[in-house]
């Protein structure tokens, strides 16, 4: 061992530089990985973190105070905010704000926060004036600290007024309030989701004694239950039986903070298939420093053993230097992650050290270096075999191909040297290249396919669940019948379906369900798998739900549901199919939620008797229900889409873009990431492999320059083995790459639950290999250049 200690520091002081380019070369790639997998475990931690400090399981509308609603067995905590009935608000802003979706709220002074501050500070108790925007105010209107926002609130004689003033002009005659915004803060409704989020102020205690006293209120209780959504169905009894305490109605926010915990969950996923495909390429790259000293060692009486045990003694002091390096750059890397709504949600976006995956990816590092040191280090350690005394190197059956076809000196030299394994009895890591340039294409291939096929996901809306162009509501007048009859006799609209959503209970598991009926032509919606639901006793299931209730195609599940009465019906359903549900509200979303008919739906609420009918007209009345229509395709569907906009801008709405698609493809824009950190790694082995052979070969290099090479074909001759090398690679490499591409593509849209269609953008991935092939030979220039430029006695004697 002491013989091995002393040739290591021996080794170590001549050749660190060296040993130091293999250890940050895996200090990048191990930095890259680890970083993504700590991103990905952020990145799913970080919204189920915010909704345990600033969620609630409920909403209860009240028109004064409810003590009772504190003192129910369910409830863990019912924090009361005042919000006084409000007008038209005006600022200096980008954009006006929405009445509708606006809202005046008193902050409370008691109990959890309910809501995260984001920028600025947090307002003066005492000041009335003072108060803080939601982050909804500053994404959609521009609210900025420091605007001031004018908001016209009812006088206390206008209360019964207001609660139906919404389109009937009531001018507010109580106080004008002009708020000043003090900070930006973050609650669940600020978390798009799919969903329209509220626009808020916070206002302060001293707002709540001078100016609530002059103005029409209501009251809304943030509420927390003791054991959360499953407490929620005997609350919900529980507090409407409280309609004579000034109880209103009850939400459920359980079902959005579901929607929004699944519209981040994708980005988790994308950073854990960066951390696998980055990880998949940096096994390209063996770390072993292999030696052309062990037939001088050998010679001094070194066993192989020995010999052996050196080669792994460099693997593990370069193992040890990059997992530190691969720690350090990680952790320098947190504060890039996680990325958009995660982001919002992670308690702190500073340095994060994640001691779990740090400290065990720096061992799995570490361990990995050394398994694949082994045989390259057993390999090394048999210099001296008589059979390798006399080795005579076969001529390559390539390079003579070449030379019949007249290929020039410099190209066979070139390609000769990509392809032979050993010069001047030192190995050259050529099989490593070769695996390494391979793997590198196949990622940056398939990153191309992965990032096309994500691309037309969200260009092609009927893919992810919208197969329909325009939504019309139906409440209680809305649709009219002369517009539903205009719908009806469109020759634009290729078909017109009737929605229903409700809330159901699948295996004891609460789901939201699209009740669906065609009024003319199909169904405008698709399927992953199976048929539509088309009869009774049908269902069609979104792929998280799928997970959630352990079911399949052709499974049977047990689904209950609620009569008009408020009774509760369980039936058995056949599931036909797998759907991509688009987004409903508090309903359902990318990959949750259910698809029955109509009827199905009827049938399953209304048992048979006299009074079945009225029974089955009820169910339909009494939940949020809409029309949807399909357009031809083409301009005339176009048209009619901003004809309907334009004609009735308070009915018509379009489909809403899954924000868990837009987080990924947009805020982590991961194909640009992968392919950064995998053309970076790409460029670092080949730039090594060339080094190595430039230098093992300096011997052949003098005798070519002896015997006339003049400094531009040796120059060529480095370029034609970077060229080689790389050629090799795209021939293996993008075929497996496109198939990698399609088995990724189709693994993530089965976790999301959407129709998957792969694509191939052929001329990307031929600007892709040409790209390949220039940045190789822009690589080669420093090897060649070097080269070129040493003179042929000075390459000799180095030999």
């Amino acid at each position: 061992m002491e013989a091995v200690s002393f040739a290591l520091r021996a080794e170590l002081r001549r050749r660190w530089r060296s040993w130091l380019v293999i250890a940050l070369l895996i200090a990048l790639v191990g930095g890259f990985v680890l970083a993504a997998i700590a991103a990905g475990r952020r990145t799913d931690t970080a919204f189920p973190q915010f909704a345990a400090t600033y969620s609630f399981d409920a909403t209860v509308y009240a028109t004064g105070p409810v003590p009772e609603l504190a003192k129910l067995p369910d409830v863990s905590s019912a924090i009361g905010v005042v919000s006084p009935s409000n007008g038209s608000p005006t600022c200096h802003c980008a954009q006006p704000i929405n009445p509708s979706k606006f809202s005046v709220l008193a902050e409370p002074t008691h109990g959890k926060p309910i809501f995260k501050l984001l920028s600025g500070r947090l307002p003066d108790p005492s000041a009335p004036d003072q108060a803080l925007a939601s982050l909804a105010l500053q994404q959609d209107d521009g609210v900025q600290v420091g605007t001031v926002i004018h908001v016209p609130l009812f006088s206390p004689a206008q209360a019964a007024a207001a609660n139906s003033a919404t389109g009937n002009g009531l001018k507010p005659r109580g106080p004008t309030v002009a708020l000043h915004v003090v900070g930006i803060v973050a609650s669940p409704f600020d978390f798009p989701s799919g969903q329209t989020p509220d626009m808020e102020l916070y206002t302060t205690p001293a707002f709540t004694r001078t100016v609530i006293p002059h103005a029409a209120t209501g009251y809304e209780y943030a509420v927390r239950l003791r054991r959360g959504a499953a407490d929620l169905p005997r609350f919900n009894a529980e507090a409407n039986r409280l309609e004579t305490a000034g109880v209103e109605g009850v939400g459920n926010t359980n079902g959005e903070v579901a929607s929004i915990e699944a519209s981040i969950h994708p980005q988790g996923i994308g950073w854990f298939i960066l951390a696998a495909l980055a990880a998949l390429v940096a096994l390209a790259r063996q770390s072993n420093v292999e030696s052309e000293d062990y037939r001088i060692l050998a010679a001094l009486g070194a066993d192989r053993l020995q010999l052996v045990l050196l080669g792994m003694a460099r693997n593990l002091v370069v193992a040890l230097v990059g997992a530190v390096g691969a720690v350090a750059l990680a952790s320098a890397l947190s504060p890039l992650a996680p990325v958009g709504e995660a982001r919002l949600a992670e308690a702190s976006t500073g340095i994060s050290f994640d001691a779990l995956v740090l400290l065990c990816g720096a061992l799995a590092i570490v361990l990995v270096v050394l398994a694949l040191g082994i045989w390259p280090a057993v390999r090394a350690a048999y210099p001296l075999q008589s059979s390798e005394r006399g080795v005579v190197i076969r001529p390559s059956s390539v390079v003579a191909g070449l030379a019949a076809m007249g290929a020039p000196p410099s190209t066979l030299v070139g390609v000769r040297n990509t392809l032979q394994r050993r010069a001047s009895g030192a190995a050259i890591p050529v099989g490593t290249a070769f695996l390494g340039t391979v793997l590198a294409v196949v990622a940056l291939c398939g990153t191309v396919v992965f990032g096309a096929s994500l691309s037309h996901l969200t260009a092609t809306p009927a893919l992810y669940g919208d197969a329909y162009q325009l939504t019309f509501p139906v409440i209680p007048g809305l649709p009219d019948p002369a517009l539903f009859r205009t719908l009806e006799q469109d020759k634009k609209i290729k078909a017109i379906a009737r929605a229903v959503a409700l809330q159901v209970s699948i295996d004891k598991s609460t789901v939201g369900v699209m009740a669906v009926e065609a009024l003319r032509g199909a169904l405008p919606f698709v399927t992953v798998k199976g048929h539509l639901p088309n009869g009774d006793g049908q269902i069609g299931l979104g792929a998280a739900t799928m997970r959630q209730i352990d079911a399949h195609v052709g499974s049977l599940i047990n689904v209950t549901v609620s009569t008009p009465s408020g009774a509760k019906r369980t039936e058995p359903f056949r599931v036909v199919s797998q759907v991509p549900l688009p987004i409903v509200e508090g309903y359902a979303g990318l990959g949750n939620g259910a698809v029955v008919t109509i009827p199905g739906l009827e049938t399953a609420a209304c048992p048979a008797g006299p009074d079945q009918k009225a029974c089955r007209q009820a169910v339909v009345g009494t939940n949020l229900g809409a029309i949807v229509t399909k357009m031809v395709p083409g301009r005339r569907g176009e048209a009619a889409v901003t004809h309907y906009l334009d004609t009735y801008p308070l009915y018509a709405t379009l489909p809403v873009t899954p924000t868990s698609l837009i987080n990924f493809g947009e805020a982590i824009n991961f194909p640009l990431i992968f392919g950064a950190i995998v053309a970076i790694f790409g460029a670092a082995t080949l730039a090594h492999l060339l080094a190595v052979s430039v230098s093992r070969r300096q011997r052949e290099t003098g005798l070519l320059k002896v015997l006339g090479f003049t400094n531009r074909q040796v120059i060529s001759a480095v370029s034609w083995q970077a060229t080689t090398l790389t050629l090799v690679g795209i021939v293996i490499g993008v075929p497996l790459g496109v198939i990698a591409g399609k088995a990724i593509w189709n693994a993530f849209a089965a976790q999301l639950g959407v129709v998957s269609v792969a694509v191939v953008p052929v001329w990307a991935v031929c600007v892709l290999a040409l790209s390949v092939i220039v940045v190789a030979n822009l690589i080669a220039i420093g090897p060649a250049v070097a080269a070129a430029r040493t003179k042929p006695g000075q390459l000799l004697r180095s030999q």
